[in-house]
């Protein structure tokens, strides 16, 4: 099952403002070397705007985020935490679910529905423990 990211309006300015900025103002000041430049990088955050998202197989949470792949085993999770947190990744909303799979194994993701994927993942694994602020209704 597949998980898009949560995507917040502050995330969604500065990821376009800078690819848009980045490649219009090199066009405007007639700058092609910068234009040729740039054009790679806005490309590169806009992946990470499109691609970002989370797909359970299995038992296991396959992360995508732009270029990066990660793999999360649902059997390791033994904790899963609310979190605003606007620094962690791969995440493109300050409101994510913290995954914490052993003493330093913590990753932050932000799923656009998270009472279905916590669902999904207790369904692999239902020994983990939820902070308190997450609501599962069945």
């Amino acid at each position: 099952m597949h998980f898009p990211s949560k995507r917040d309006l502050w995330m969604t300015m500065v990821l376009w403002g800078i690819a848009l900025v980045g490649v219009i103002m090199p066009i405007v000041n007639g700058e092609m070397i910068a234009f040729l430049f740039l054009l790679p990088l806005s490309a590169l955050l806009l992946w990470f705007w499109f691609s970002t998202g989370y797909k359970i197989e299995d038992d296991i949470i396959k992360i995508r985020y732009g270029p990066i792949r990660m793999k999360v085993p649902i059997k390791n999770i033994l904790i899963i935490k609310k979190r605003k947190n606007p620094f962690t990744a791969p995440a493109l909303s300050v409101d994510k679910l913290e995954l914490v799979s052993g003493r330093f194994d913590v990753i932050s993701i932000s799923p656009e529905n998270q009472e279905e994927f916590v669902k999904s993942v207790l369904k692999v694994n239902d020994e983990i423990k939820l902070d308190s602020r997450i609501n599962v209704k069945e």
